[in-house]
């Protein structure tokens, strides 16, 4: 049997606890509810596109003609672009490269047909709280919100450590509100703690490793950046070469004929061309590894020879850590199929539902200072964000199906929807 904590560790452990879930659960709110859709991204994908609904026409084999054809439409030929292969068998490769600093993302069927549709790209976005209009620093409080959603698991297991197997299954409908939220806030926080402990350790991982590679570069990596972009990222970012002269480079089916080789079991999904037909041109291959799980892979090759630059796939040797792999398997689901994702949507339901009770248990327990401008205002947001984030999402949906498909200016409409509906409730 756990120890009882003492009077001034438990007040101490429950006020971090309370203020962890109160200063940042509403957004975590926000992050875990847009983040349970988002594990079914690729179905929405093809839901609210139709070009990603028909089957598709690109070829293994005839990649490099997929691409000639994006960019002569293009009529441009950037320093760097992406090709993203459709997947299962179904829509079109998308093309997307910045030109005069703007960024163009267009579908490769019968030329180029621009990007026309943002509803699961939102709320992918949505889950990290990344929007291109706020920038990078949002997303770092996202970061920090699950640091703090750490701290509030931990400190709220502390508090009921003693009695943790009761709470599991205590839960009382009938009895008075407070003790109603009390309830549910454990039963679904015991419940939801693997889950909750599991995303919340690793959103903090992947938000800041960016952060932790440069500090790490001198005292793990020697002063090395291109070693430690390798150890993080499967190839480096810092030494890329710069502009060369005009040269004749490989296919793109040549290149991935390369990687095969180094791992046959390699499936290309995603190719990163930077200098395309220069001599300092290099073409990054993304995908993954059958039968591997978690096995993600990423193939980087000089372009004008096929030589290997870097190689990061799983069995090959100067591969970075799979612990690096296995956890953004883990944050994205990668395995389990549809029914672990429907478990994991579940979860962070419950998950949210935690939230907001937690903020209803900190505004019980002070009723008799409910009048005071804070409680006022937490507990309309708590009602705000709980109710609107369901109805602005449900308009956003709806603003998707209702806009003519080839307006111009429909993802814009969509986002715009989306927070007058969230600003009005």
């Amino acid at each position: 049997m756990a120890k009882k904590l003492s009077r001034h560790a438990f007040t101490t452990f429950w006020d971090v606890h309370a203020w962890a879930g109160v200063v940042g659960g509403l957004l975590l709110y926000v992050m875990f509810l847009s983040g349970g859709i988002t594990l079914f991204r690729r179905q929405l994908a093809v839901w609210e596109e139709p070009l990603t609904q028909q089957r598709s026409v690109v070829e293994q084999g005839r990649l490099q003609a997929t691409l000639d054809q994006g960019l002569a439409a293009a009529g441009t030929t950037p320093e760097e672009l992406w090709l993203e292969l459709p997947a299962d068998g179904l829509g079109a490769a998308r093309l997307g490269y910045y030109a005069q600093g703007e960024r163009f993302s267009s579908w490769v069927r019968d030329g180029l047909v621009p990007e026309r549709e943002g509803l699961s790209s939102f709320l992918y976005d949505l889950h990290y709280l990344w929007h291109r209009a706020t920038g990078v620093w949002l997303y770092y409080v996202a970061g920090l919100l699950c640091v703090a959603l750490l701290l509030a698991l931990a400190t709220g297991v502390l508090i009921h450590l003693k009695d943790l197997v009761r709470q599991f299954h205590r839960f009382r409908p009938d009895a008075k509100p407070r003790v109603l939220w009390s309830d549910m806030h454990k039963v679904l926080g015991v419940m939801g703690l693997p889950f909750q402990v599991l995303y919340a350790y690793t959103g903090a991982f992947i938000v800041f490793l960016g952060v932790l590679v440069p500090a790490f570069t001198g005292p793990v990596f020697g002063g090395d950046a291109g070693r430690a972009d390798r150890a993080a990222w499967g190839a480096s970012y810092v030494d890329e070469p710069a502009k060369g002269a005009p040269a004749r480079g490989l296919t793109l089916d040549e290149l991935t004929a390369r990687a095969r080789a180094i791992e046959p079991r390699f499936v290309p999904e995603r190719y990163r061309v930077r200098h395309l037909g220069l001599d300092s041109g290099t073409v990054d291959i993304r995908g993954s590894v059958e039968g591997v799980p978690f096995g993600r892979g990423l193939v980087r090759l000089r372009a004008t020879d096929g030589a290997v630059v870097s190689a990061d796939v799983p069995g090959v040797e100067g591969a970075r850590s799979g612990v690096l792999r296995w956890m953004y398997g883990l944050h994205f689901a990668e395995f389990g199929g549809v029914t672990l994702r429907v478990l994991f949507f579940v979860l962070a339901v419950a998950t949210c539902a935690t939230v907001l009770t937690g903020n209803w248990i900190w505004l019980a327990r002070r009723e008799a200072r409910r009048e005071s401008l804070g409680n006022r205002l937490l507990a309309r947001l708590t009602v705000g964000f709980g109710a609107g984030t369901l109805v602005a999402i449900a308009a956003l949906f709806l603003a998707s199906r209702a806009l003519p498909l080839e307006w111009a200016g429909r993802m814009a409409a969509e986002e715009l929807t989306f927070l007058a509906a969230l600003g009005l409730c």
